[in-house]
């Protein structure tokens, strides 16, 4: 049975391919998975734009009920729930331009006493953010930190591959101006769900029941092909909850859930 329409939901609005703001409204490869997801099991759902800090704030004191996209840690496990299974996951890459290439970085010390641009707030791993040898240079977006690059006023830029296919394919500019020199630890980006509303439990049953039928039915590939080409695509991990489901209109029924604290 539907909750009462639609539920609204929290999103971000400033971090493509993910989620961001086209012609006012929200826009994303997040987007449209959480959209179908929920569409599969029966729900209808309100994306409310906000920015991502506003995001976390208002779900962690359960004025709304979810928010996305998020990266799990120690003070949200305190506040949130995450379900089983996260949106994706996605590596941080250290991209060099035609210069920089030739220093050949191979692992994460090598990167001391460099520049490396990055987007604020976003996690590499544990290595690469607390060493503090390393020159970051905080941006307000992944495109400024390529663009940054780009004109060597950076050595390296710190981008998630998503975010870095995505740009390849949308700014001609780019175009064979940088190169992958190193691949970072691998983060999984998650809606997550207030420990304190009403509606929690029964939503993330349905999240994981409508996001393994999108797998299942072989649109999750399809939405993150259209966001990031091909070669985005084809780095997609292939996770553990697939449930046996044919038809996608309705839910029969709800599996087994764990819900933890």
């Amino acid at each position: 049975m539907a909750l009462s329409k639609p539920i609204k939901i929290l999103v971000e609005d400033s971090w493509p391919p993910f989620a961001f703001k086209k012609d006012n409204r929200p826009v994303g490869m997040s987007v449209d998975i959480v959209l179908k997801a929920f569409k599969n099991a029966g729900e209808e759902v309100e994306l409310v734009q906000v920015p991502y800090t506003r995001c976390i704030a208002q779900t962690q004191t359960g004025k709304y009920v979810a928010c996305f996209n998020s990266a799990r840690s120690k003070e949200l496990d305190l506040s949130v729930v995450f379900p089983k299974e996260p949106l994706f996951k996605s590596k941080g890459l250290i991209i060099a331009n035609a210069i920089t290439a030739k220093k050949k970085p191979s692992k994460i010390k090598d990167l001391e006493g460099q520049s490396v641009a990055l987007p604020a707030e976003f996690p590499f791993g544990k290595e690469f953010d607390d060493n503090m040898n390393i020159n970051k240079v905080f941006t307000s977006s992944d495109q400024t930190s390529l663009m940054m690059l780009k004109s060597n006023r950076v050595s390296f830029a710190a981008v998630d591959e998503f975010v870095y296919y995505y740009y390849l394919r949308t700014t001609p500019e780019f175009k064979n101006q940088f190169q992958i020199v190193m691949e970072m630890s691998e983060e999984p980006i998650y809606v997550h769900f207030s420990k304190s509303h009403k509606d929690t439990k029964e939503l993330v049953k349905k999240f994981e029941l409508g996001l393994g039928m999108l797998k299942a039915s072989g649109g999750y590939n399809d939405i993150l092909e259209n966001w990031v080409g091909v070669k985005g695509q084809k780095r997609v991990q292939i996770f553990s909850f697939t449930p046996k489901v044919q038809a996608f209109e309705a839910v029969p029924s709800l599996p087994p859930f764990d819900f933890y604290y």
